[in-house]
């Protein structure tokens, strides 16, 4: 069960201060490439359902996520992933099987853990259109670390990237249709 909390950040050193002050220390910066995946119909889409391959710093993983049901800024779903070998080689095996790629969106990623396993893992994530963080664990436990963080429930947002990214292509229509990095 995935159960998580994703807020914008318009401060990082503030925000990277207070999690340090709270106890929590961070993990590496990695680039992770995430390509969705749906059927010729749209199927997995319109149950609202995600199936994405994830690549970061050479490893892989696959992730089938059901549908989300959101309760006060906090979102909860199923997720099922594993580590595959090859990110390339599940792409090929899924556009076999009929799967075709919908969406690419791209991101650095720098996971924060406390050292207490009961607390919630924070990731702080750069992507093209600003900067995000997302607070992961049971729901107590991410609304108890939201209220820490001085982060008031109407911040809290649901949307994914690629509903976050959509808002903002529709916006700036020049914007690609995937969302990368500009080089």
């Amino acid at each position: 069960m995935e159960i998580e909390a994703k807020l914008r950040v318009t401060d990082r050193a503030a925000l990277e201060a207070a999690l340090v002050t709270l106890g929590a220390a961070p993990g590496p910066t990695e680039h992770e490439t995430n390509t969705l995946f749906d059927d010729a119909k749209g199927s997995l889409t319109r149950r609202g359902e995600v199936l994405r391959v994830r690549e970061t710093e050479g490893r892989g993983l696959l992730t089938l996520k059901g549908t989300a049901t959101v309760s006060r800024g906090v979102k909860s779903r199923v997720e099922m992933e594993s580590e595959v070998a090859s990110g390339a080689a599940v792409r090929d095996i899924l556009s076999t099987l009929r799967f075709e790629p919908t969406f690419f969106y791209e991101k650095r990623r720098t996971v924060w853990r406390f050292a207490d396993s009961a607390r919630p893992v924070v990731t702080v994530d750069e992507t093209p259109i600003g900067l995000f963080a997302e607070i992961e664990g049971t729901e107590d436990a991410v609304r108890a670390l939201a209220a820490e963080l001085g982060i008031p429930e109407r911040e809290l947002l649901h949307e994914s990237y690629v509903a976050l990214y959509r808002k903002e292509r529709e916006r700036d229509p020049t914007l690609p249709a995937d969302m990368r990095f500009r080089s």
